[in-house]
């Protein structure tokens, strides 16, 4: 699809009803299975996963080839809410067969039957599950990359900064696509004249109020992780933002503060997208550029590393 055309069908799209969450999760997961796949030449699995936590359910993409794999841990966006492996399949299918690793999908507890840190703990027993599973996974656990886009590029930067708290596992990079890093600005704050019809005033803080125990959680840095009083230590990282997405600025901000810790940064900015275009894959040439991007990238660290 021309891109201009692209812009203007997804700022005109209609708001999901987020006031029926159990209608708006039906409608977006109808959506995202009448999108048409990018092709995969390796295997995919869904199966489920036993952790402390209990049981999650998972998306494993296997490339071609013999293995073992780097792997990456993968979460979906979605404002904490919507959402499922399916609809960030595409980019998966991609980054697995690009980069040539086993890239692992979660589908994790959404809120708001799930508030804060339910899903973060969840994930990062993914995170710990991996470590535990590398040789029936045929991958290399040394080599986690930790990704994930919108409200899933939140859980992956506050999944490195448990891991750096932590230190059960150190992954070696994080790909943030349009990640939402501060949820305590309010999204009125951040709009600065941007036109979105999905990402607006009241679904902002619909999903934040589905997400948070309360207001105080918007202060916690694995809530909030532009906040973290430091951000040393982290693994490297790529950051995709979009010029008419209300979440760049923070992204970009972040970015900088990464930098200024000693981490290096790739950082692309996208003139005239906009928020979770990468998504896109199949209708919009920049998506797919943006997905071949951050393979590259995966695949450069992964050659320094080894």
């Amino acid at each position: 699809m021309e891109k201009s055309k692209f812009i203007k069908a997804f700022l005109n799209a209609k708001p999901l009803p987020l006031e029926d969450i159990s209608e708006a999760r039906r409608l977006e997961s109808a959506r995202s299975s009448r999108s048409a796949k990018v092709p995969f030449p390796g295997h995919i699995d869904n199966v489920t996963a036993a952790t402390a936590l209990g049981t999650t359910k998972v998306r494993i993409y296997n490339p071609p080839g013999s293995g073992p794999f780097p792997v990456v841990l993968y979460m979906h966006g979605g404002g904490f809410s919507i959402g499922s492996p399916e609809t960030s399949d595409n980019i998966c299918r991609m980054i697995s067969n690009s980069a040539k690793t086993v890239l692992i999908s979660v589908d994790y507890g959404l809120a708001p039957e799930h508030k804060f840190p339910y899903a973060l703990e969840e994930c990062y027993q993914i995170a710990l599950w991996i470590q535990e599973n590398d040789v029936a996974l045929n991958i290399r656990a040394d080599q986690l990359i930790i990704a994930g886009d919108s409200a899933g590029g939140n859980l992956a930067a506050s999944i490195c900064l448990l891991a750096r708290e932590r230190e059960d596992f150190s992954p070696i990079y994080q790909v943030l696509i349009c990640p939402l890093l501060d949820l305590q600005t309010e999204h009125e704050d951040k709009i600065n004249g941007i036109n979105d019809n999905l990402l607006t005033v009241e679904n902002s803080r619909t999903f934040s109020s589905y997400y948070l125990q309360d207001s105080h959680d918007a202060g916690n840095p694995l809530v909030s992780p532009l906040l973290a009083d430091s951000l040393s230590g982290l693994p490297p990282a790529t950051i995709i933002t979009a010029e008419l997405d209300a979440l760049a600025t923070e992204a970009i901000t972040y970015g900088t503060r990464l930098k200024s810790a000693g981490t290096s940064v790739i950082h692309r900015h996208y003139k005239g997208q906009v928020h979770d275009f990468v998504l896109f894959i199949r209708s919009l040439d920049e998506a797919k550029e943006a997905a071949e991007n951050i393979s590259r990238d995966i695949v450069r660290i992964l050659t320094v590393q080894n």
